[in-house]
């Protein structure tokens, strides 16, 4: 379990990628008697969870804050706060933040380049002096001698642009924190040679608490270095700016701080947030995960700034409604029936379902040919295999959504496929339009076809496909089990491979 806690949620920035300045619940400080019956209860409980700082907004700005970090220590928890370092500028706050042995304290640097500073909405700090502000922390650590862990955060792109559940006609660059590959790599090298005669400069000027916190790194992190930990440039990972954290900490660089590249994701799939920051000319669609799955975070408590409970900082709203600590019990929530069936699946939530489901994030303007590909895949489909019967293809579940915003007037649909059932064996396809209104599907067409066991086969239905609308293409079929076919080891249900679809104008 981690314990979330929102001590406010109030920022002083205004990052794009958070959804922060879209907060509909009221921004404030956490009331000291919410917090303090919360952590009350925490404490009865057998174990000392780890905590992380945040949900939303920025953690310092809560002055009280630091009378929590000294309780926290006390009572023997982890911590974690993650901070956009602005606070940070002040000396005092430094040298607070640094008395504590149990803190990592997170340096959320992310945007590095004059172009995605731009993203941080931040009035109170130049690029130049945010950059500068990691140096001043980590020098003041051992000047303190102290044991705090440092880590500073710059942001990669690689997870969005890879994400296989989010699906674009054009690529998604909305927080590229650099233009290229080739400058992220640039960059990185130079930074790493500053960070490392920084590390030089550091050792030469504070050489006992340098050689001690050296000696207590090497012992607290014995079993991850040279594996989930670098500690030199040449035993970096060659792909380490776009491993996770299960795969890899960081590089550690000078004892017990480290460099991350945190992955730039989608904080939040919920439309509006979407809406405020993709190009007005882009369709966006979510398609909710239904299939039942659960999640490690619903392992995890955490309390908003107005006592709502929650699982994750995703659940930034309270939407799941889990009650406020001003009247539920922790134990009893944790032991109760509800929380138990979100633990087993947790896609009876909708802020789950979103979270793990596919976003479409589409073209829209008229295309000048006569025929469109239909290439957005949804539920049901497995990933696509290149080398597919020599043609290349995805299977289908036996029930699969693939959608299509039509950008001709088109009045037909082809589909070439293979099957792997006899050919009696009937398959339906139905056609749904979207309604932006009401953000549903009406069903408009059905049809039945039919495959020819172990052929590639093309079939064509006339429908007339509307201009500038978001269809769904609905296949269901009867599935089959490769290795109980042919004993090749592939126990997956598997219904029609699909090489090509198509609507065509008639």
């Amino acid at each position: 379990m981690i314990l979330f806690i929102e001590f406010t949620s109030h920022c002083n920035m205004h990052c794009t990628f958070c959804p922060s300045d879209h907060l509909k619940r009221k921004k404030e400080h956490i009331d000291d008697a919410l917090l303090q019956r919360f952590l009350h209860q925490v404490h009865e409980l057998p174990e000392r969870p780890p905590i992380l700082c945040n949900v939303l907004g920025e953690p310092l700005l809560n002055k009280k804050i630091y009378q929590y970090l000294d309780l926290f220590e006390k009572h023997g928890h982890e911590v974690t706060l993650i901070t956009n370092t602005i606070p940070l500028q002040d000396e005092n706050v430094r040298k607070e933040l640094l008395k504590h042995n149990n803190l990592t304290l997170a340096l959320s640097i992310q945007t590095v380049t004059k172009q995605s500073y731009k993203m941080r909405g931040c009035t109170t700090a130049t690029l130049k002096e945010m950059l500068n502000i990691p140096f001043q922390v980590i020098e003041e650590k051992f000047k303190q001698a102290g044991s705090t862990r440092i880590e500073i955060h710059i942001a990669s792109n690689y997870a969005l642009l890879n994400d296989p559940t989010i699906a674009m006609d054009s690529p998604l660059n909305i927080w590229g924190n650099f233009p290229t590959r080739k400058a992220e790599e640039k960059w990185t090298r130079k930074y790493i040679k500053k960070l490392e005669a920084f590390a030089k400069k550091i050792k030469k000027k504070y050489p006992g608490p340098f050689a001690a916190e050296q000696d207590y790194t090497r012992q607290k992190y014995k079993e991850h270095i040279g594996t989930k930990i670098a500690v030199s440039r040449e035993t970096l990972p060659q792909n380490f700016r776009d491993l996770t954290e299960e795969t890899f900490w960081g590089y550690m660089f000078m004892p017990n701080v480290f460099l991350r590249f945190k992955p730039f994701a989608l904080w939040n799939r919920e439309y509006t947030f979407l809406r405020s920051v993709i190009q007005d000319d882009k369709f966006i669609y979510s398609e909710e995960k239904c299939e039942p799955q659960p999640c490690a975070m619903t392992d995890n408590l955490g309390i908003l700034s107005n006592g709502d409970l929650v699982l994750c900082c995703l659940d930034y709203e309270g939407e799941m409604n889990l009650g406020n600590i001003k009247d539920t019990n922790i134990k009893e929530l944790l032991q109760s029936d509800r929380l138990a069936r979100i633990r087993e699946n947790a896609m009876c939530e909708a802020v789950c379902r979103r979270c793990k489901g596919n976003t479409f994030i589409l073209d829209t303007a008229k295309l000048a040919g006569k025929s469109q590909r239909v290439d957005k895949f949804g539920r049901g489909w497995e990933g696509y295999e290149e080398g597919m019967y020599g043609l290349g293809g995805r299977w289908t579940r036996g029930t699969a959504n693939a959608y299509v915003y039509a950008r001709i007037a088109a009045g037909k649909i082809s589909i070439k496929f293979r099957s792997e059932q006899d050919s009696e064996i009937a398959f339906n396809m139905e056609i749904h339009s979207y309604d932006k209104e009401t953000g549903t599907f009406k069903k408009e067409e059905a049809f039945i076809f039919y495959g020819r066991k172990g052929e590639v086969v093309e079939v064509e239905f006339p429908f007339a496909f509307t201009l500038f609308t978001f269809y769904k293409i609905l296949l269901k079929g009867k599935t089959f089990v490769p290795d109980e076919e042919c004993g090749n080891g592939d126990k997956r249900s598997l219904g029609i491979a699909v090489f090509e679809m198509e609507i065509k104008k008639a």
